[in-house]
């Protein structure tokens, strides 16, 4: 009875033992689970927030201040106590008002703040470039490339400035530099005009040819083959261009809301900032086209269909074509009286007298 009674007490025990452990361990386990879970949740909000962050610095980086401020404010708004979303707020407004007059005193105050910042320095740059004075931006510019290699924008910069000093192949490092940070289109479309300015027609097409989607550089092709007297080739890429021009949800992407400029001599530049600009011009160009092919038909239906512009829009495209007309017949003789006849007939003067 004894034995028995002992080895009665002893499964009991070992069964209430057993059933401990398995309460223990499910208890831990919902425990451990319920830490684990908050604890991922308490990640993903910073996740979240970092890749805000990251999102809104590129934009800044290739000069998109509209999208940036969009993303830094949103991610703000949802956390009031996010201080990077707050700066890269306060420095995309500011990056919106490089045309505002009380641009350099709100700059100052910022570089007062950080003079370490890279946009700030950059900003520095923008305002030293824009009033002439390119030996005090450089630096400016350096400096922001230093303190954010990413800064692509800051590469482009750079680039007009040693282009407007002719150093062109210096000019050429910075765009292969720009679009090594941001392979945009902006500054493809640059880096391509630039071997078209060095007769590098081939290397230019091939540049242009990797913006599928932006009008201008198919415009500039066409340029390209009016000079080589291959005009079924221009008309193709004239064609293409207004086929991209008239998509409207291609043309309310970030890059073709952004202006065309043209240098038109005189260190002059002349920029295309509304839609209707930019269609009227590839409709002139077409028109070139078909003019020089003899088609003065086709010539005047083009033109027809160029949208309404206003008195100075009409100016500002007549000095961009007189400047395209007169390379033409300076890079290819042979079409130099058909070029005078064109730009007789639609009265557009030489750029001395417009």
């Amino acid at each position: 009875m004894s034995f028995l009674y002992k080895t009665g007490r002893w499964l009991v025990n070992e069964n209430i033992r057993r059933m401990s452990y398995m309460v223990i361990f499910i208890i831990v386990a919902v425990v451990g689970g319920r830490l684990t879970h908050l604890y991922d949740v308490s990640k993903k909000p910073k996740v979240v927030v970092e890749q805000s962050i990251v999102e809104g610095d590129n934009a800044l980086n290739i000069g998109h201040y509209a999208e940036a401020a969009r993303i830094f404010a949103a991610e703000f708004k949802g956390n009031s106590k996010n201080n990077e979303a707050e700066w890269g707020l306060k420095i995309a407004q500011l990056g919106q008002s490089l045309l505002i007059p009380t641009f350099k005193t709100d700059l100052d105050v910022f570089y007062q703040k950080d003079p370490n910042d890279a946009y700030v320095n950059f900003f520095m740059g923008e305002y030293y470039a824009a009033n002439q004075q390119p030996d005090s931006a450089i630096p400016y510019y350096d400096r922001a490339i230093a303190l954010n290699p990413k800064l692509a924008e800051a590469h482009f910069k750079l680039a007009d400035l040693y282009e407007q000093q002719g150093l062109l192949e210096v000019t050429a490092v910075e765009l292969l530099k720009a679009i090594d940070s941001a392979p945009i289109t902006k500054y493809r479309n640059k880096l391509g005009t630039l071997y078209f300015k060095q007769k590098r027609y081939e290397a230019a097409i091939k540049e242009y040819g990797k913006n599928q989607g932006y009008p201008l550089s198919a415009l500039e092709s066409a340029m390209i083959y009016w000079r080589l007297d291959y005009l079924s080739q221009a008309l193709s890429y004239q064609k293409q261009a207004l086929a991209l021009l008239e998509n409207e949800g291609l043309m309310n992407k970030p890059e073709n809301q952004e202006p065309w400029y043209f240098d038109v001599g005189s260190k002059k530049v002349i920029s295309f900032n509304a839609l209707n600009q930019k269609i009227a011009y590839a409709y002139y160009g077409l028109s070139v086209s078909f003019y020089l092919q003899g088609d003065t038909v086709r010539a005047e239906n083009a033109v027809q269909k160029a949208p309404e512009l206003s008195a100075a829009q009409q100016l500002d495209l007549k000095r961009v074509l007189a400047t395209d007309l007169e390379a033409l017949a300076h890079a290819n003789s042979g079409l130099s009286d058909q070029v005078d006849a064109y730009k007789l007939r639609y009265q557009i003067a030489n750029r001395e007298q417009g």
